[in-house]
């Protein structure tokens, strides 16, 4: 069986002026273009099933949106609008409006253009070889809510190439898990953050190919930077994208073999590849379901008021203090510092006279904080009422699948799912085909912080999604039944 596979990019950049999605408390829309946002398409094809795998420079992708996408991709391609993931990148110096509280003439030109993108990879299909790899980057990113917390270090790699190595690469797709959020709130001018310095590195070194960056579970991850500010974006995204092209280049001789002149045998040797994986039979198989998961039951707005302003005199904090990624604080003092024990919020002897104490207490601050505003967006009478996104998978043969899933996931989320499955390359891709907020573990919700406050879903969500997920996989791989997965 011949593998086909096509990519494409395209600029999905919006006009200056447009607002940026991302952190609370920016006024005014954006004031420049640092760098253009990019939709990102790779289509393959067996022979009897098609697919489509795109990556947006977007801080997430509503359902209607991916609707409308797959549909015109459909039509152009004759590709099963179940077969097309779209998933984000999850930047935050990107377009508001697509991934809630739809902005509906830019969606309708996004999606335009994510269709267009799919349309010209369909038509770029060419002979490929599938080659799969993983490597290590444990230096610029950290757990967000404990520093020694789990994060997921290990970058995987996907690699389309030419039956023939020396005839390039079609295609690549590069997962790892970290927000893309180097650069904060201050930041007004449109930019892909680090994903897209990622992507172009990753490009300058195998050739240009399409490079899909699919951000994995960080839901509770951040980059490390020296200053939030684009020479830093371009630094950690050098590093991600740097062992990402030097693992995709390591596959290139798979199936082709590298020698080595022995001079004093006078003859040819043959040197292995240290790691990855020729996909020798690759087969696309898709599946995906709908997963009910409810919406939390949440206080009227005036509990959490008397909640903050407790908590207020307790620390000493200024009331009213604005939040900046959504709830994450924004009113910073002083700056960053080496010493782990510095605290920069508020006096740190208050409340109990100690450290621990204070972060007791800012914990479930700023989880009300949040809180509230959820409380508020979605009003009375929402809790109970279920929500019904879509968890997909597309396998590729050889143990390899990418799994989208449509939230934000805790590190710990991808990990179990990871070990569940079992599987040598399993790509863990968040923010895909639809924007569910954050899927909260139930034990995170008790010790409080911005992520519990701001997600939508019960203690219940993350649970039944991670088992979704194993058991999508699973179907996927052909190790269960499930009525939605399908060849065509």
């Amino acid at each position: 069986m011949t593998l086909l596979a096509g990519a494409a990019e395209v600029v999905i950049t919006p006009p200056v002026g447009t607002a940026l999605d991302g952190y609370g408390g920016r006024t005014g829309g954006s004031v420049a273009v640092h760098d253009d946002l990019h939709a990102r398409a790779i289509v393959v094809d067996d022979g009897v099933t098609q697919a489509a795998i795109v990556g947006c420079d977007l801080i997430g992708v509503d359902r209607r949106l991916v609707a409308a996408a797959r549909e015109r991709a459909s039509a152009a391609t004759g590709i099963p609008a179940a077969h097309i993931m779209i998933a984000a990148t999850h930047t935050h110096a990107g377009p508001a409006g697509l991934r809630r509280d739809l902005d509906e003439a830019l969606t309708d030109v996004t999606a335009r253009a994510i269709a267009g993108a799919i349309a010209a990879a369909h038509r770029d299909r060419r002979p490929a070889v599938l080659k799969a790899g993983r490597g290590s980057v444990d230096s610029v990113s950290q757990n967000r809510r404990d520093p020694a917390g789990p994060y997921d270090d290990t970058l995987r790699v996907l690699l389309f190439d030419a039956p023939d190595p020396r005839d390039g690469a079609i295609a690549a797709i590069v997962n790892f898990a970290c927000h893309a959020t180097v650069l904060f709130s201050t930041n007004m001018a449109i930019s892909a953050d680090y994903p897209g310095y990622a992507v172009r590195t990753v490009q300058q070194i195998i050739g240009g190919a399409p490079v899909v960056f699919l951000n994995g579970a960080c839901g509770d991850v951040n980059p490390a930077w020296i200053e939030q500010r684009y020479d830093e974006a371009a630094r950690v995204g050098s590093i991600v994208g740097a062992e990402a092209a030097r693992r995709l280049q390591e596959l290139r001789p798979l199936g082709a073999g590298q020698k080595v002149w022995n001079i004093r045998w006078d003859e040819l040797t043959g040197k292995a590849v240290p790691s990855g994986e020729l996909i020798a039979a690759p087969a696309v198989r898709v599946a995906s379901r709908s997963v009910a998961v409810p919406l939390r039951a949440l206080d009227p707005p005036g509990a959490y008021d008397r909640r903050i302003a407790d908590l207020e005199r307790r620390l000493g904090d200024t009331p009213g203090a604005g939040l900046a990624h959504e709830g994450e604080a924004a009113h910073r003092r002083g700056a960053a510092s080496s010493d782990p024990t510095t605290v920069h919020d508020g006096p740190a002897n208050a409340p109990g006279g100690s450290i621990e104490g204070r972060r007791r207490a800012m914990e479930q601050m700023t989880r009300y904080r949040t809180e509230r505003g959820v409380a508020e967006r979605l009003g009375p009478g929402a809790a109970g009422k279920l929500l019904h996104p879509e968890v997909q998978a597309i396998a590729l043969g050889g143990g390899c699948v990418v799994l989208g899933l449509p939230g934000e996931c805790f590190a710990e989320t991808g990990q179990a799912v990871q070990a569940a499955a079992g599987l040598p390359h399993l790509l863990v891709a968040c923010y895909a085909n639809h924007y569910v907020g954050y899927l909260v573990p139930r034990h995170a919700f008790a010790e409080g912080g911005y992520e519990p406050g701001a997600a939508m879903l019960d203690e219940t969500a993350e649970q039944t999604m991670r088992t979704a997920a194993i058991e999508l996989v699973r179907s996927v791989l052909g190790s269960a039944t499930d009525d939605t997965e399908g060849r065509s």
